[in-house]
């Protein structure tokens, strides 16, 4: 809302009174259209989420970014579907985990945006936790079946993926073989990361855990490389994000002193003698 109590879009410019309806219709189209391409018809959804796969190894940074969007979409929507559970929890997984582990050039920036994702995959197909949409926000772990302790229950918004979707209910084991068929990282490793996950929910501290693990897998990979070349060449240390130190809320200090054009003026009026301007507040000041 404004200063005066109306209600504006995020440019600022003032809503019309027909915008709610008209957004109302615009996100049933977008929630039947993402029905149809991903539920509906097998062939259809198999050709899009495969083709979605494959482009989080495009080496385009800006690219890549976008389809890990699209991936979070796709796991809010049908995570819970066991149909999927091949396609999400080993081909999306094992392609999310290869583009952080090889530490390619192209892949700077966007690291976390790709641990994010394999957070999202990891927590809904294993763990039994979803996850705000777009994979943000703290794990919210759903209950175990009281008949049947292995699985979990559904999420009560399965069916609303802006809400947070749902999880897997009979929890795949497949992200699991795929980390412990890892150099660096065991059996021992993965049990150690599901508790630590399960125990500590919050997103920040869920990818440090991730980025832990797969932090060992990179150091034994580069042991192994011969090296790459171009933008497929792994990143140097300084550039990559596995070897950074955890972030400080310390704001360093500025390499030099800071001077604003103001100060810079006021220094220049000095060394010129000039009187400086009165305002109206001095003018009595100037009278006596």
């Amino acid at each position: 809302n404004n200063s005066n109590g109306g209600r504006v879009n995020a440019d600022g410019t003032p809503r019309g009174e027909n915008e709610e309806a008209i957004e109302a219709r615009k996100k049933i189209r977008i929630d039947a259209m993402c029905q149809f391409l991903l539920l509906e018809n097998e062939r259809i959804a198999y050709s899009v989420v495969t083709s979605i796969i494959q482009c989080l190894k495009y080496p385009d940074a800006y690219t890549c970014r976008r389809c890990t969007r699209i991936c979070h979409r796709i796991l809010e929507t049908v995570s819970w579907d066991v149909r999927y559970t091949h396609l999400l929890g080993e081909r999306m997984f094992s392609m999310a985990v290869e583009a952080i582990v090889t530490e390619p050039k192209w892949m700077v920036g966007i690291e976390w945006d790709m641990i994010n994702l394999i957070r999202d995959i990891y927590c809904r197909l294993v763990l039994g936790q979803t996850l705000l949409s777009g994979g943000q926000g703290p794990a919210v772990q759903q209950s175990r079946v009281p008949l049947n302790p292995a699985a979990f229950e559904q999420s009560k918004n399965a069916g609303n993926p802006l809400l947070g979707g749902g999880v897997l209910c009979s929890p795949s084991g497949l992200p699991q073989q795929i980390l412990a068929g890892l150099p660096g990282a065991d059996v021992d490793a993965i049990a150690s990361l599901d508790a630590e996950m399960t125990e500590k929910r919050t997103a920040k501290e869920q990818k440090e855990f991730i980025r832990d693990l797969l932090r060992v897998v990179a150091e034994q990979l580069k042991q192994r490389e011969t090296g790459g070349s171009g933008i497929f060449e792994r990143a140097v240390k300084e550039e990559s994000l596995l070897n950074q130190k955890r972030q400080s809320v310390a704001v360093p200090d500025l390499p030099e002193k800071l001077v604003t054009h103001s100060m810079a003026m006021k220094k220049e009026l000095v060394n010129q003698d000039i009187p400086p301007a009165y305002g109206l507040g001095d003018l009595f000041k100037l009278n006596t």
